[in-house]
């Protein structure tokens, strides 16, 4: 229960809307997040939370209409704000790179507090290390910085790397071959990696086959760079369904990626492949993809032939260019 209020009071407003009281509860109990229970429980906290005096429920008017069991719409930051609003944080002796403290609320001050400490005891050059590492050496809690984190700054105010850390990306499954110098392919499907895996492995076109796992693969740099240097590749291909979002997927990778991380390039001779052969399947949503989202993935004259189809309603799913097809020299010239 500590961990959800300490999760609330680095909210920044004392009124917390639900999906935000939601994202916190699931960063102190990530286990029940998949729970059929998860909302009882949550109730169940909230209003033990309110007991406790921290917490203020708002009236029934004010909340769900619906749900199993119903939540409240928002909640308020009661006693445990109001002591944190009466300490003096200009009496702290502030680090440097926390100079933009006086534009903090007093939830997010108190939890800047430990990373203070830390900055002002480790002066000097710090070792870069994961994340949750740092994390449990500054709060005693391996989660807690991730959660006062978004897109790798704390608070939105300071680059995790003041704190020598970085958030290490999802590792990435990868088939190598005795291809070295050839580029790295990244299959968005887990059946076309390994169909493509198999053949590459006597095909050697490619120094490895790399599972892309869809949206996953988007925040995957470091992983990436990691597995280019162990396979000696010199650039990157990707390979995706030809969909809105599976160009979106590659398009949303390169946009993350930081300097000196890898970015991809699109298999046009796979992609054109598909778009000749492939087994055309009905999706409406097609219909609304923006003009420009294929152009700026593909280039012509294929983003044409794709947003031809997409006009239909219609995508090609990569399974098509798959291990039979491969073998007859398909996708290939």
């Amino acid at each position: 229960m500590n961990a959800f209020l300490k999760n609330l009071q680095t909210c920044s407003r004392r009124r917390v809307q639900l999906d935000e009281v939601r994202r916190h509860f699931y960063g102190a109990f990530p286990e029940v997040q998949d729970s059929p229970e998860r909302g009882a429980q949550l109730l169940k906290s909230l209003q033990e939370l309110e007991n406790a005096g921290h917490i203020k429920l708002p009236a029934r008017a004010s909340w769900e209409r619906f749900g199993q069991p119903p939540l409240p719409l928002w909640v308020t930051l009661a006693g445990a704000q109001r002591e944190a609003d009466r300490r003096d944080y200009s009496a702290v002796a502030w680090a440097p790179e926390l100079d933009f403290w006086p534009q903090l609320k007093a939830p997010q001050l108190d939890s800047l507090l430990p990373v203070n400490e830390f900055l002002l005891r480790r002066r000097g050059r710090l070792l870069m290390v994961p994340v949750k590492e740092r994390s449990l050496e500054i709060f005693g809690d391996e989660k807690r910085l991730d959660r006062m984190c978004s897109g790798g700054m704390l608070l939105g105010k300071l680059p995790l790397s003041a704190l020598g850390c970085f958030q290490v990306s999802a590792p990435l499954p990868y088939r190598p071959a005795a291809a070295q110098g050839q580029p790295v392919l990244v299959i968005e499907n887990k059946d076309t990696y390994w169909s493509f895996g198999e053949w590459n492995a006597t095909a050697l076109r490619y120094s490895a086959i790399v599972y892309g796992a869809g949206e996953a693969f988007q925040s995957t740099g470091l992983a990436l760079a990691q597995t280019i240097r162990e396979v000696g590749a010199e650039h990157v291909l990707y390979f995706g369904d030809l969909d809105p979002k599976g160009i979106r997927i590659p398009l949303e990778f390169n946009r993350k990626t930081e300097p000196g991380q890898p970015q991809v390039a699109p298999a046009l001779e796979l992609y054109a492949w598909l778009i000749s052969n492939g087994v055309r399947r009905a999706k409406p949503d097609c219909t609304e993809a923006p003009p420009d989202l294929a152009v700026a993935w593909l280039g012509e004259p294929l983003a044409s032939a794709i947003q031809e189809i997409w006009r239909k309603g219609q995508w090609l799913p990569q399974e098509a260019l798959g291990l039979e097809k491969l073998q007859q020299g398909a996708g290939l010239r």
